[in-house]
């Protein structure tokens, strides 16, 4: 058989293949597996430069036709985790953002909230106890794209084994300390006049959606599609102040649903917790069945290819190394097969998981014109509803006509969606 020299040294061609593959695999590893610190605070921060931040639920990245969800579990990836982690992530990157000191409000907010200083958005691309792939976006109020990013990282190991020092080690904190240094790179990139500006089109955008026709003018569009400035109202103005009041209100309905979200993280945290160290040992496994599996089989045709080669340049004497190697590559390839199996049963033993996680979200109460309704269905629904009422509110406090697709005015009969209590 042929040998390769590298560094003065003679080695066969398999032993040089199967170098490449481990380095190969080392080098994936490192990019993966990095610690990042998240960036504090450096001072206290003048507070109308403090954007608030909304982190909207992450879109859990599954596909909708039937076939492709089988096929998805097929390989470890079951609908209720994903679901149940769409709404746990968001939580994880919130709390990291708060502890920055960076910001101002963070909060986990339901799709259809708009008018926030800085909306994040994600979607899950891989997840599971040893990987996790992010796609994320970060949008200003103006409609300016201050992040567009895929982040990846590996499970810091720290997080499956008992801790001798009493620290809690999250499996994939440092992705989220590199999303919140990334949005902290992006934010000392504008002065502190885009910042107020920006601070000052969200709360113009709230007013506009309340009253369209009062506040129309104060916001234009530039020749980019970005929400500017035309002007700005008067500050004794009573309608600014009636607008401020109203989003207090909105403020709080929304701190209410991101104790919701806060609440679910609390509640499916020690069994995610589980489900993510039994995912680990089991991708651990499969990996390692995978890349067995697959350096068996490129071995077992390279001893083959070898074999073959050795009988053609030996002559006839090479024909019984030819038949050992061809013998042996053979029965690599088998074992290669039978690894292949063995990581398919374990993608099935995670298929018992998903039944833990309940994403179903209680009736809220909220008080309106002295009445007491009772919001019902998805987090989203409710808000939508809110939102409704909250233009009702407003119109009936200012007198202005309503406009008929934003809802009818406050009667005595509950709205469609709520129910008075």
């Amino acid at each position: 058989m042929r040998t390769r020299t590298i560094d003065g040294r003679r080695y066969a061609p398999v032993l040089v293949a199967a170098a490449l593959l481990a380095a190969l695999a080392v080098a994936a590893h490192a990019r993966e597996h990095r610690h990042v610190e998240a960036i504090q605070a450096q001072g206290e921060i003048v507070e109308d430069l403090l954007l608030d931040v909304g982190i909207r639920i992450f879109d859990p990245g599954l596909p909708r036709d039937e076939e492709a969800l089988d096929e998805l579990e097929e390989k470890g990836v079951f609908t209720d985790v994903r679901e149940a982690e769409a709404r746990y992530l968001p939580v994880r990157l919130m709390d990291t953002l708060q502890t920055t000191g960076n910001w101002g409000a963070v909060r986990v907010v339901p799709a259809g909230t708009d008018a926030v200083d800085l909306t994040v958005t994600g979607t899950i691309v891989e997840s599971n106890g040893r990987r996790l792939i992010l796609a994320v976006r970060a949008a200003d109020a103006a409609g300016g794209t201050w992040l567009e990013k895929t982040y990846r990282h590996r499970a810091d190991p720290r997080a499956y084994r008992e801790s001798k020092d009493g620290i809690v080690y999250m499996p994939f904190q440092s992705l989220y300390n590199e999303i919140a240094n990334d949005l902290l790179a992006a934010r000392d990139q504008r002065d502190a006049g885009e910042l107020r500006e920006l601070r000052a089109i969200a709360e113009l955008a709230f007013a506009a959606d309340l009253a369209p026709d009062a506040f129309a003018g104060f916001l234009d569009v530039d020749r980019r599609g970005r929400t500017v400035l035309a002007r700005l109202p008067a500050a004794d103005d009573p309608m600014v102040e009636r607008v401020e009041s109203i989003r207090e209100r909105d403020y709080l309905f929304v701190d209410t649903l991101t104790e919701h979200y806060a609440n679910f993280y609390a509640q499916m945290d020690e069994s995610y917790r589980n489900w993510r160290q039994f995912s680990y040992e089991e991708e651990k496994a499969r990996a390692k069945a995978r890349r067995q599996a697959r350096t068996r089989k490129v071995l077992g045709a390279l001893a083959i290819l070898g074999g073959v080669v050795a009988a053609a340049e030996s002559g006839p004497e090479g024909g019984a190394i030819a038949d050992v190697a061809v013998i042996g590559g053979s029965y690599v390839i088998r074992s290669g097969i039978a690894k292949g199996r063995e990581a398919k049963m374990h993608k099935e033993a995670l298929s018992e998981l998903g039944e833990s996680f309940d994403a179903a979200v209680e009736p809220m109460l909220v008080e309106v014109e002295g009445r007491t309704l009772r919001l019902t269905g998805s987090i989203e629904a409710q808000y939508a509803e809110w939102r409704r009422l909250l233009r009702e509110i407003f119109h009936a406090e200012t007198g202005l006509p309503l406009d008929p697709d934003s809802g009818a005015p406050i009667t005595a009969t509950p709205p469609a969606g709520s129910q008075e209590s």
